[in-house]
């Protein structure tokens, strides 16, 4: 029996991948990561789509793959990573400066998913959020399959402190 995938509430815009985005798929303690073909998302009003352009490995990758840190699985580890903007949810999204991101742009993001009404989030903590999520540490499923960065794509959802990254000029060359 596979997977069931449910389709989270609110307003989606189906974006198709092509190629279809792949990510790795940690199952559990013992077993390789396996690759998954992700043939398209579903984008919330305020999600942001990135391609994957670096990823580094985590002491908390390696601590759950090792089995030192309990994780649902299966997921797709992987939350320290620069990327492309490719897609935006129909509202737009604003990077940490207020601006609104913009397709092309190079980003990086927080590890953490914040609600943002909470009594916690309305008290400017962020990282205690009731009904917090975490970029490599969450199951796949009910937020789809890009959850991780060990990946090609990441959906970035609601809630994401998202910042753009500047290349100085000569690095550009």
């Amino acid at each position: 029996m596979g997977t069931v995938l449910i389709r989270p509430p609110g307003h989606r815009r189906d974006v198709a991948l092509r190629p279809a985005a792949t990510a790795m798929v940690w199952i559990g303690d013992g077993h390789p990561h396996e690759t998954i073909a992700v043939p398209g998302v579903a984008l919330g009003d305020h999600d942001v789509l990135v391609a994957v352009e670096m990823s580094t490995i985590c002491g908390s990758d390696v601590h759950t793959v090792q089995g030192r840190r309990a994780a649902p699985t299966p997921l797709v580890l992987g939350h320290e990573s620069v990327g492309r903007v490719i897609a935006l949810g129909d509202a737009g999204a604003d990077a940490t400066d207020g601006a609104p991101l913009r397709l092309g742009d190079r980003v990086v993001w927080s590890v953490t998913v914040s609600c943002g009404t909470c009594d916690r989030c309305r008290r400017g903590l962020t990282q205690k959020c009731r009904d917090l999520g975490k970029y490599g540490h969450d199951r796949v499923g009910v937020h789809g399959d890009l959850t991780g960065a060990f990946a090609s794509h990441v959906q970035l959802r609601a809630g994401t402190a998202v910042a753009r990254v500047h290349v100085a000029r000569s690095e550009e060359r």
